[in-house]
């Protein structure tokens, strides 16, 4: 049985559409009544909420977020749309959702056309093993295009998916995307692709088109090592580590990114296991003259050690913050001084920039 959250995008246009609209209180009543006197709308009230019709549910949506409610009451009023013909069911509740919700959900519709168009492009940048002087892999990257053929960054468009509800699809589009873009470049190194955890319910199943993406292309599992990208504070470390169990019995490697930054933190660290752990940019940039810098990453250094993860550097943009990580025992590397993220390989001559 598919997930709908995962292969179905929601419904956008509701044109013509019978509403009903739930107040939290009766202080709403008052206000919300004038507003649909305003704009001729014939209406039913019972007890806490309104029925009523509407012929372009998107307008009435962004008129009453502009009606002055605070961010409480967004939260609190909600609203059911539905087709004239629909009957109240668990597939038309699917679309009752608070003010706010409908409000972030119409303000990123840029991400809906992204997916159903499947706009999505990726780069790749490639990250060094300095001891042997070759490209290890790549670290692969996301980027939506908008109708206009303008890039969107991954941050801005996971951003916009979480607020709309759909970093479930996103996240997994863009798994199944990179894998496909990989294997059309004959990728032969290592791939590193960015995962959501909060994005995964049972790995079993919200993984297995993953593996299957996979299956179907030339790139082995041994090859690929799925990042742990995570933007909010992670609490179910039970949850992530048998996420991270199902990739390494599948023969996946893992790592945890942005470490130092964030929610990335040596609380993370020794509460999962890791094959990699990717040290964040904010403390490898301007590291080789800076102390307290050098004191983070020799903590984390320390944990990798005793935890047998293999560090890698974020953010390398010049040759003294390189020879710093060399000289602290870092091999596998990263950042714009080798280059920048690309949907072509790059050629590069390492003998020339690893001093």
């Amino acid at each position: 049985m598919p997930c709908n959250k995962c292969s179905k995008l929601p419904q956008v246009n509701f044109d013509n559409c019978q509403v009903y609209l739930y107040v939290p209180t009766e202080h709403h009543v008052e206000p919300i009544e004038e507003f649909l006197k305003d704009l001729n709308i014939g209406y039913s009230f019972f007890e806490d909420y309104f029925i009523f019709l509407v012929e372009d549910y998107k307008t009435f949506v962004e008129k009453l977020g502009r009606l002055g409610f605070n961010a409480l009451d967004q939260k609190d009023i909600r609203l059911l749309p539905m087709s004239k013909n629909q009957s109240l069911s668990y597939e038309a509740l699917q679309n009752l959702k608070t003010l706010k919700a409908w409000l972030d959900f119409y303000a990123g519709e840029t991400v809906i056309d992204v997916l159903a168009h499947e706009r999505v492009v990726v780069h790749f940048q490639p990250i060094i093993d300095v001891s042997n002087q070759v490209i290890y892999g790549y670290e692969a990257l996301s980027r939506g295009i908008d109708e206009n053929g303008h890039l969107i960054s991954p941050q801005l468009l996971f951003s916009k998916a979480k607020t709309m509800g759909l970093l479930f699809f996103l996240d997994r589009f863009c798994r199944e995307k990179v894998i496909e873009s990989a294997a059309a470049l004959g990728i032969k190194e290592k791939l590193f692709i960015n995962f959501l955890p909060s994005a995964i319910y049972n790995p079993k199943k919200c993984l297995k088109t993953t593996d299957q993406a996979v299956a179907k292309t030339s790139l082995k599992p041994n090859q690929i090592t799925f990042e742990v990208v995570e933007t909010e504070y992670i609490e179910d470390f039970d949850h992530l580590n048998k996420i991270l169990d199902y990739y390494k019995e599948k023969g996946y490697s893992t790592a945890l990114d942005d470490l130092g930054s964030g929610y990335a933190n040596k609380m993370s660290l020794m509460s999962i296991s890791p094959d990699y752990m990717k040290i964040d940019m904010k403390i490898i940039q301007g590291i080789h003259s800076n102390k307290l810098k050098q004191r983070k990453l020799r903590e984390y250094l320390e944990i990798s050690e005793v935890r047998n993860i293999r560090p890698l550097a974020e953010g390398i943009e010049n040759k003294e913050d390189l020879k710093y990580v060399m000289d602290q025992g870092i091999d596998l590397v990263q950042g714009y001084y080798f280059a920048k993220p690309s949907e072509n390989l790059v050629t590069l001559d390492l003998e020339k920039l690893i001093p």
